[in-house]
């Protein structure tokens, strides 16, 4: 069995609540977290508008609640059009 099927996994409700409070707290920044996958399985995208904030790897350390932390730095607007945070 691979090391990542080993692992306990925190509920994906519990890890959004725990990043969105990190987020809100820390950073003054347009966000968005998004659960996907890729080749190594299931993570935890944190996407941040502009640019990632300098101290990101000390307050979100991967793995984070069990789960792979991938940080995506996306333009300005990217996040409105395409992970609104209202379905329309």
């Amino acid at each position: 069995m691979a090391l990542s099927k080993q692992k306990k996994k925190a509920p994906k409700s519990d890890v959004d609540d725990a990043l969105h409070e990190i987020c809100i707290t820390e950073w003054d920044t347009e966000f968005r977290v998004l659960f996907q996958s890729d080749d190594m399985g299931e993570h935890v995208a944190v996407a941040f508008e502009g640019s990632v904030p300098n101290n990101s790897k000390e307050l979100i350390r991967t793995p984070f609640m069990g789960w792979r932390v991938v940080r995506l730095e996306v333009p300005e607007g990217y996040l409105g059009v395409f992970h609104p945070l209202v379905d329309k």
